[in-house]
């Protein structure tokens, strides 16, 4: 009997051989061990490729941390991205299991009709929680179990030593996301509330709203989020979109407008740029978490 947690209220457990996992959009069911495997979820990828899990179709592009996932490679298959599928290419690979991040929702019934799919998620309000149940189910559907433990352990090491320099600490943080000259600032249980959530940090911002880009219809910008210089963080993080997006660090001289430079953050040399393809497009796998524990810890507090 494999018992595990899909997600932040999920079960999984076997009935008639196969693994049923209960997850955002339903209940799947999958055979244990399944060969031929699609992911089209960073986070899902990272954690596949840390356990040593083969993987048959994935995203197009992938960063440069996870080598093995190349178009061009023996045995894998490009399929699309985490925004959008390419369904032919897909049920050409013929997989025994897909699994999506949040932004296939909308297309979960096309890809259930090719093969079992189940999309992977983490609730905000408890992310440490719903992180290692996810590794877990995982790691029990491939037989990975005493790896993955062993790769848990070590980042629960890694968050105690960023806590235990956190507590004592009585600057406060923000983390913002960076979206065409505009920030949206992130609070404790938000999108990018990692930071305070996980390790600790004092938070200058308590609303958990404007997690996602700034400004509303239009491009109008939304006229309850405060200025940063309204805020004054000690500390600032700032998440950037492009980025993320285009896989190189912006120049940070180019984010420092005239509301950064007015926080406690600036003043004090305070103010960090954080890598977009971990913070923005990935997050909740084995790698991403990992590095979010360490660009934290290492750029606030010099912790190796």
């Amino acid at each position: 009997m494999i018992t595990a947690v899909f997600l932040a209220s999920s079960e999984v457990s076997v009935a008639q051989e196969q693994v049923s996992i209960v997850h955002s959009k339903g209940e799947t069911r999958v055979m244990p061990n399944p060969k031929r495997v699609v992911i089209l979820d960073l986070g899902s990828l990272e954690t596949y490729y840390e356990l040593g899990i083969p993987v048959t179709g994935g995203p197009d592009n992938v960063p440069a941390y996870l080598p093995d996932f190349r178009k061009n490679n023996s045995g894998y298959t490009g399929v699309g991205n985490v925004a959008r599928a390419n369904l032919a290419a897909i049920a050409r690979l013929k997989p025994d299991l897909i699994i999506i991040g949040g932004r296939l929702g909308g297309v979960y019934d096309s890809l259930s009709a090719i093969a079992p799919t189940v999309l992977f998620g983490i609730d905000n309000s408890d992310f440490w929680t719903g992180f290692e149940k996810n590794m877990r189910t995982i790691a029990s559907l491939h037989g990975k179990e005493k790896l993955a433990e062993e790769k848990l352990a070590v980042l629960r090491t890694q968050v105690e030593k960023v806590k235990a320099k956190s507590r004592s600490d009585e600057g406060k943080a923000l983390f913002v996301l960076h979206v065409n000259e505009r920030f949206a600032p992130n609070g404790p249980k938000s999108r990018f509330g990692f930071g305070y959530d996980v390790l600790g940090l004092k938070s200058a911002y308590t609303h958990a709203a404007a997690g996602g880009r700034p400004g509303g219809q239009g491009g109008q910008a939304r006229p309850q989020t405060p200025a940063l210089a309204q805020i004054n963080p000690d500390y600032l993080f700032i998440i950037d979109r492009e980025s993320g997006i285009k896989g190189t660090m912006p120049d940070k001289e180019t984010l420092m407008n005239e509301d950064v430079r007015a926080t406690n953050a600036f003043k004090n040399d305070k103010v960090f740029i954080l890598p977009g393809n971990i913070w923005y497009l990935s997050g909740g796998g084995l790698i991403s978490v990992e590095k979010q524990i360490t660009d934290v810890g290492r750029q606030l507090y010099g912790l190796n």
